[in-house]
């Protein structure tokens, strides 16, 4: 978000705020309760987008490329090693164990999870017989430990520069919404400068948190926003 941007939400949270303690001073008018309720929605909105857009995509990218492929390294090389200690004891489990790099890498993120956590429960059932000459406890731990921490789903939802983009425009709507909500909501306010001043009174004092922290002295300006 721009920094205009950012003080326009923090009006509206102000407002949201208001609104929230003095809901029984406007308990009955149906008119406001339906225009603080979108208030409420687009504010939401709002914050979704703005964690959208904030990703920093490329730097996301990188570590969750590095994870994967620290994940099918281990595997790598753990598993051929497991398989050795196999061949010819009449075991399938050097057959199984047996892979290479361009195997792993051809699957997707959660395939490849779901295969070199197969191949790692196939070793980690034989830890006596190969620990210490083929696989020690602490490779294992640090095989294990790449295969946790590498999040596949996150690795192939992948969120692309696009998506920032496409946030960054989605913003701006939401700004010109949230502009029109509290437009009407000025005018549905104004007629509490008669029925409830304590009530108006911190309204105004609340949209006065706006543009760059800027402090209008005209009561409610329609381009305040």
């Amino acid at each position: 978000m721009t920094t205009k941007q950012t003080n326009r939400l923090e009006m509206a949270k102000t407002l949201k705020q208001l609104f929230s303690v003095e809901q029984a001073a406007y308990a009955e008018n149906n008119p406001l309760i339906t225009r603080v309720s979108e208030l409420n929605t687009l504010i939401e909105n709002i914050d979704v987008i703005a964690g959208v857009q904030n990703i920093d995509t490329t730097a996301n990218t990188s570590l969750k490329t590095n994870a994967k492929a620290l994940m099918i390294t281990l595997t790598v090389a753990y598993a051929n090693t497991a398989a050795d200690f196999f061949d010819g004891k009449d075991s399938p489990l050097s057959k199984q164990l047996t892979t290479n790099k361009s195997k792993i890498q051809r699957l997707s993120g959660v395939e490849a999870k779901i295969y070199c956590d197969k191949l790692y429960k196939l070793v980690a059932d034989n830890k006596v017989s190969l620990s210490p000459d083929y696989v020690t406890v602490a490779e294992m731990q640090e095989w294990q430990n790449a295969i946790t921490n590498f999040d596949a789903k996150a690795f192939d939802a992948g969120l692309t520069i696009d998506t920032t983009q496409n946030a960054t425009r989605e913003l701006d709507e939401e700004f010109k919404k949230l502009k029109q909500c509290i437009t009407k909501i000025d005018r549905l306010m104004k007629k509490y400068d008669i029925l409830n001043l304590s009530l108006y009174g911190k309204y105004k004092i609340s949209r006065k948190i706006s543009d760059l922290g800027t402090r209008h002295k005209n009561d409610l300006p329609p381009d305040q926003l």
